[in-house]
């Protein structure tokens, strides 16, 4: 499987940037990584930056290693650096993440990074965001269009590093010649719909200019928030 991969990280109209992403072209296939740190500057820029930083160090090691374990690891040592630093204590990260291998992709995920992959004529989620709205629209407590407007709609349950246990959800699934793989922070898919993207990726020939269009997308619709996206086109 060859990968043509991109990725476009900016801080927006934040003083810092606390997302960290990252690609890797490894002897049997890939890896591709985003990740979305919390608790200010210092602490959500570290938080992302060991999350990512952890996750390659195990992929160039072996391609076997499961990621759910992988991710708890991560939280392990967020939590023990929270210990060692008490001025870090409030930090924590999502972290959604692929591994591929020939024609296998293992994924991550934690928090309300997402992965998407389209394939010939149909773009889907591949993970669900572990936030309040999410979670009382999963149970049928709000709607739809309630969720839209949820006014804690960015509410975090589940982070790496977080107090409680981290909710980790993993699987694995076959990849295709023609699949695309993309993974975005919150501050592109909320304002970057699944449709788009797919018709933004149909008009790019390549990863470069597909995350170059989703990144001026953003900037033209007034990014609230850091915004981050990484694609792996395969063929």
């Amino acid at each position: 499987m060859i990968v043509d991969y991109a990725h476009f990280s900016d801080q927006g109209p934040r003083p810092d940037n606390e997302d960290s992403d990252g690609l890797w072209l490894l002897p049997d296939g890939a890896a591709m990584a985003v990740a979305d740190g919390l608790g200010g500057h210092i602490g959500g820029q570290f938080a992302s930056r060991l999350a990512i930083d952890t996750f390659i160090s195990a992929m160039r090691e072996g391609s076997d290693l499961d990621l759910a374990m992988l991710a708890w690891q991560i939280h392990q040592r967020i939590r023990q650096a929270q210990a060692d630093k008490p001025e870090l204590r409030r930090m924590a990260t999502t972290f959604s993440a692929i591994r591929i291998a020939g024609h296998n992709m293992r994924l991550v995920h934690c928090g309300d990074t997402r992965i998407v992959l389209q394939r010939r004529k149909g773009i889907k989620l591949l993970t669900q965001d572990h936030t309040e709205a999410q979670r009382l629209l999963s149970i049928g407590k709000i709607s739809a269009e309630e969720f839209d407007h949820y006014p804690r709609k960015n509410i975090l349950e589940s982070a790496l590093g977080g107090p409680t246990h981290p909710k980790i959800d993993s699987a694995s699934l076959e990849v295709l010649p023609g699949d695309r793989v993309f993974i975005t922070s919150d501050g592109v898919h909320g304002k970057v719909f699944l449709r788009e993207l797919k018709a933004l990726s149909d008009n790019a020939p390549t990863a470069t200019v597909f995350v170059q269009a989703v990144a001026d997308l953003v900037r033209q619709r007034g990014a609230d928030d850091n915004y981050t996206i990484a694609a792996a086109f395969l063929s």
